[in-house]
């Protein structure tokens, strides 16, 4: 007697008769009704995509689902969806679920659904857990503990967001300045005329740099080398590059440098090695100023890793004036659930950009794409065709829901994707997102693979 786990169902005996289980569900949130993120977040509506699999050796036929919801913030205003015949082996996505969601519901709240599953002499009960706001490694962090939050965490796999960074790495060895730096030291720096790093609607003109590192604004003495989860109360407020026992005399030194012309200061650990043990890592802080438009005026702060050598029992995030609110990318070799895992060539950019915002003046980002991407036929089964107006070569780029790049489509547009990744191999069901970048921008859209 074979065993078939699907979902949260555990089937026993499949001598004979139609057996359905759950497949792949799949969020169609568009705006304006959602901000098309492939999740559903509080106070959006959209559609949800509940595939059905046979794994039973006859059809099930004239199948059909009624959703139920235990959750009164979540509210299914269509809750039926028909399947017609799933033959035996086969996947079947009905017709869409319409879904409304409160807005007093908190982020990440599990939701259990019940699935009744109807056909010709078939009757059936499944569960199932979705999880409204739930954050992906592709997802923005917010800060907190509070509501609303005023700063986020976007890294460079978050490409559905307009505030995602590139990776762009800024060599200032040689050209600025080199610290003086001793074990467990920081110094104090002022920053250029002209130049101020609001951070949490304060206004500092001087800097502390830890060898530590990270870097505090305004004036700081602190040096501690024993890092901590976030937020500490005994911490001044800071970005924490690698807070981690570092010993900036072994290595290349820390650096600074103002970039008067695109307007920024820049913090860099030129290979700097940590006091236990032999391995060196590279890092910066990018600080944009003030004539870079926020929506409160707080600077946009970009860390950007060069290598990944050490990087396990450090911290990295930021922290207010106050101690008491923070954003842990990292700690203890722990990664937040929306951080991708820090390899060579990731960036993090920390801001007041709310995520269902955009940025009017961004410096990591081009300015985007004026003409719509379009796809169709969309959700698609075998191939979709993507073409971007007034745009012929340049390279389409299709990325899954964690961030990772599946598939690059390059040559003259309009590009035809096959739901296949580079090595030929068919993909799953489910959401993916497709991004060109040409010399004017980028643009983006998302892509229901059936």
């Amino acid at each position: 007697m074979a065993k078939v786990f699907a979902d949260d169902v555990t089937l026993t005996n499949l001598s004979s008769g139609p057996y359905v289980v759950l497949g792949p569900r799949t969020v169609n949130d568009p705006p304006p009704g959602g901000n098309g993120n492939g999740r559903f977040d509080p106070g959006e509506s959209g559609g949800l995509l509940l595939a059905l699999r046979n794994v039973g050796n006859e059809e099930a036929g004239n199948v059909s689902c009624l959703l139920r919801s235990a959750d009164p913030r979540f509210v299914l205003t269509d809750s039926t969806s028909s399947y017609g015949t799933i033959p035996a082996g086969s996947t079947r996505t009905g017709d869409p679920f319409a879904v409304t969601v409160a807005s007093s519901i908190p982020p990440e709240t599990p939701v259990q659904l019940t699935a009744f599953i109807s056909g010709t002499s078939y009757l059936d009960t499944l569960r199932f857990t979705l999880t409204v706001g739930e954050l992906r490694p592709c997802d923005p962090i917010p800060d907190g503990p509070r509501t609303p939050p005023r700063f986020w965490a976007y890294d460079d796999v978050d490409t559905l967001y307009t505030a995602h960074p590139d990776f762009n790495w800024v060599e200032i060895r040689g050209l600025g300045t080199r610290l003086t730096l001793n074990d467990d030291h920081t110094v104090q720096l002022d920053l250029p005329a002209g130049f101020v790093w609001q951070f949490y609607g304060q206004q500092f003109t001087q800097v502390s740099v830890c060898g530590n590192g990270w870097v505090a604004p305004g004036y700081s003495t602190s040096n501690t080398y024993y890092n901590t989860a976030l937020p500490n109360s005994s911490m001044p407020p800071a970005v924490f590059l690698v807070w981690d026992d570092l010993y900036p005399p072994d290595g290349g030194g820390v650096w600074y440098y103002h970039d008067a012309v695109n307007r920024r200061f820049i913090v860099e650990w030129d290979s700097v090695r940590y006091y236990s043990g032999t391995n060196y890592d590279k890092f910066q802080l990018v600080i944009y100023d003030t004539s870079y438009r926020t929506p409160t005026g707080d600077n946009i702060l970009l860390v950007q890793y060069l290598t990944a050598n050490g990087y396990s029992s450090m911290t990295a995030g930021i922290q207010d004036p106050t101690a008491t609110v923070a954003i842990q990318c990292l700690y203890d070799n722990a990664y937040h659930r929306g951080t991708a895992p820090l390899v060579p060539g990731r960036a993090i950019k920390y801001c007041d950009i709310d995520p269902q915002s955009g940025l009017a003046e961004d410096p990591v980002l081009p300015p985007s794409v004026q003409r719509p991407l379009t796809a169709w036929p969309n959700p698609f089964r075998t191939t979709v065709e993507l073409s971007l107006p007034g745009i012929q070569t340049a390279h389409a780029r299709i990325y899954d829901n964690s961030g990772r790049l599946v598939r690059t489509l390059s040559g003259t547009g309009p590009w035809t994707w096959d739901g296949r990744d580079e090595t030929g191999r068919r993909v799953a069901s489910g959401i993916y997102f497709c991004r060109i970048a040409t010399e004017a921008g980028e643009a983006g859209t998302k892509l229901i693979l059936e």
